[in-house]
């Protein structure tokens, strides 16, 4: 494996986890405004604050798991598909981008999405500072 591969998906899976871990910590800095997300995108009404906290402490624990690259196939999986259900959440924005009250902004979930499918695809090459390689080695 290049090098250069490596050093990409590394890049791919730090800038993921924290991406993940910026949403994780919002659910505890503003679990109000995660309630008004889950309503308005999921149709989930009524999100109370430590509903919205427990999302948030499981989400940072993923965030940290797969910036750490740890348990490769489940992190990245469960990343993967958190992501995949946003996306298809803002479908409307996705398929509309220009439409009257669509946010553009929510185009930047696709190469994003390319990006966590590319990584967990590659998973097994993800080896630069993953700490899964030391776990594995271990047993």
């Amino acid at each position: 494996m290049h090098l250069s591969v490596k050093i990409a998906l590394l890049a791919i899976r730090v800038s993921f986890g924290l991406f993940l871990l910026v949403w994780g910590l919002n659910k505890f800095v503003n679990p109000e405004g995660t309630s008004g997300i889950f309503a308005k995108f999921y149709g989930i009404e009524g999100l109370g604050a430590a509903s919205s906290m427990i999302a948030g402490g499981l989400q940072v624990a993923l965030s940290v798991a797969i910036i750490l690259g740890l348990f490769k196939t489940i992190t990245y999986g469960a990343g993967l598909a958190i992501h995949a259900v946003s996306t298809l959440a803002t479908a409307s924005h996705i398929l509309l981008p220009l439409a009257e009250g669509s946010n553009l902004l929510f185009m930047a979930g696709l190469p994003i999405l390319g990006a966590i499918f590319g990584l967990f695809v590659a998973r097994s090459d993800d080896t630069l500072l993953a700490l899964d390689n030391i776990r594995t080695a271990k047993a």
